[in-house]
This record gives C-alpha cells, sequence and structure tokens, in this order.
C-alpha cells in the first residue's frame, strides 16, 4: 500500500478553529491597541498646537489664533504646523484665551482639550461627564482607550 500525502479533513477543521479562535482574542486587541495610538497621537498634536499658540501669541500682539483656526487645515496654515490625522478633527475657539480639540471623527463621542493656561489635555467617552471636564480615575484603559492617563 503506498503512502498518502496530505492532510485530513480532521485536521484541516482542527487549524481552522485554533485560527478562528486565535482571530477572536487577537482582532479585538489589536483594535484597541489602534485606539490608544491614535488618541495618543491627538494629545501630541494637541501639545503641538499648544506651543504654536504660544508662538503665534507672541508674534501676534498678544493674540490667539482662534477664529482662522478652525480646521485641521487652518491649524497647519495660521500656526505652521503639518498635522495629518484621520482619526480625529481639529479646531481651536475663543476662551478668554485659546481651547483646542481633537474630536474623534469615527463616533464624535470623544473629545480631547488643550486650553492656554495652565496646559490641560481632558477628556474621554464614558469617561468624562462633559467635553473638558477631568477624566474619572477609575476609567481604565481596557474601558476606553482614550483616557489619558
Amino acid at each position: 500500500m503506498p503512502a498518502r500525502k496530505g492532510f485530513t479533513l480532521i485536521e484541516i477543521i482542527v487549524v481552522i478553529v485554533i485560527v478562528a479562535i486565535l482571530a477572536v482574542i487577537a482582532i479585538p486587541s489589536y483594535e484597541n491597541y489602534m485606539q490608544l495610538v491614535a488618541a495618543r497621537a491627538a494629545q501630541n498634536n494637541l501639545v503641538g498646537i499648544y506651543n504654536a499658540q504660544k508662538l503665534y501669541y507672541l508674534n501676534n500682539n498678544g493674540t490667539y489664533c482662534t477664529a482662522s483656526c478652525t480646521t485641521m487645515a487652518t491649524i497647519n496654515a495660521n500656526l505652521s504646523l503639518n498635522i495629518t490625522d484621520s482619526y480625529f478633527t481639529y479646531a481651536c475657539s475663543n476662551t478668554g484665551g485659546f481651547q483646542c480639540t481633537a474630536t474623534n471623527i469615527s463616533d464624535g463621542t470623544f473629545t480631547l482639550v488643550v486650553k492656554n493656561n495652565p496646559i490641560v489635555l481632558v477628556g474621554g467617552a464614558g469617561c468624562a461627564t462633559t467635553a473638558g471636564a477631568s477624566c474619572n480615575p477609575s476609567c481604565s484603559p481596557t474601558t476606553n482607550p482614550y483616557c489619558p492617563s
């Protein structure tokens, strides 16, 4: 009797089940990781905007870029930045100084805020009660990966 080559149906099904179990575990972890990376990038962008706003203030007779910095494109143009972000939108407003926000594009429920003085990075979906409120310390990165730590 010649030796058979190949895999049995049972062996193939076992491999498919193992791969499916690994995918069920890995995909949500990867998605949470990507959300965390996007939130950290938004925080870094806001710190860059904060620093650029301070420089703008010094160069423009004590005024911040607010009315003309309402989109990522105008922020980049007026503050000489090169922010690119496919997960968050950015806008600055006048609050007796400036307040710049990064808002999650996918659902708009998460907002990070940086203010003129002192620097404040706050926010989080299900974590902050309102935009600009302090993040709830009991919020864990697993329940809300956007929560600044």
